[in-house]
């Protein structure tokens, strides 16, 4: 295990390998979506971001699936949020084509922003309700088009193995589009990379793709239902973990 000192050090080492990797497949990304519409193209890069970044920084992503995911087959992806690792990490082990639903201000970001905006994902600007609600329209019509998104529910990063409150935005944008929803669970990356405690290591990051959850005939009144059932499940794979964590109320 490594002392304090050491794991700042190492964070300040992840966070240049980090920053380099995002430059590196921003481009790429950019300028092959450019040359061609294939959503496998963004899934290519994804991995390349994912598994590269993390191998920098000495970290093995491995990714549990409860079952095999169809890929014809669109859905929303809904994934507790540990810390910024967590987007690499989850591009890189969703094996099917699909398309962020990310925060406005990742598009200031050089690289990432003209990366996402490459691909077939979707900003939304959480400052004003009728632009979040035409953001989600938006992230509707790409999953009628054949293309899964992924969406963070909590909003924010905890930093910790807890489930904050979830927000209504990913449930019900899965109820408009009546398609599956499957629970995505990153179990410990906040013990290998933390933000907010300036601190790194290598190890295994583990990544649980539950089962897909069926909402067909769901309506906006079943939200709440849908809420729980995620959140039993991300649960349930937090304690198969033995994370020892419990979920915020």
């Amino acid at each position: 295990m490594l002392g304090t000192f050491l794991q700042r050090v190492f964070f300040a080492w992840a966070l240049l390998w980090a920053t380099l990797m995002t430059v590196v497949c921003g481009i790429g990304t950019v300028i092959t979506l450019s040359l061609t519409s294939n959503p496998r193209a963004f899934n290519f890069w994804s991995t390349v971001w994912g598994v590269g970044m993390a191998a920098g920084m000495g970290i093995l992503i491995r990714t549990r699936f409860s079952e095999p995911l169809a890929s014809d087959q669109p859905v929303v992806f809904a994934i507790n949020h540990q810390v910024a690792l967590d987007i690499p990490a989850v591009g890189s082990a969703i094996p099917i084509p699909f398309g962020w639903v990310a925060k406005e201000e990742l598009k200031r970001i050089p690289f990432l922003g003209q990366a996402i905006r490459s691909s077939p994902s979707v900003f939304i600007d959480r400052s004003h309700p009728k632009k979040s609600v035409e953001s989600m329209k938006r992230a509707g019509e790409k999953i009628r088009d054949g293309v899964s998104v992924a969406i963070f529910p909590e909003g924010s990063r905890s930093h910790s193995a807890e489930l904050a409150q979830f927000k209504r935005g990913a449930f019900l944008l899965a109820i408009e589009a009546q398609v599956p929803v499957v629970p995505v669970t990153v179990i410990n990356a906040h013990k290998l990379f933390n933000e907010k405690t300036k601190k790194a290591r290598p190890g295994i990051m583990n990544i649980r793709i539950g089962t897909p959850i069926e909402i067909t005939g769901w309506t906006r009144n079943d939200i709440p239902r849908l809420m729980e059932d995620v959140r039993d499940a991300m649960t349930q794979h937090l304690s198969e973990a033995g994370t020892g964590e419990k979920r915020l109320p």
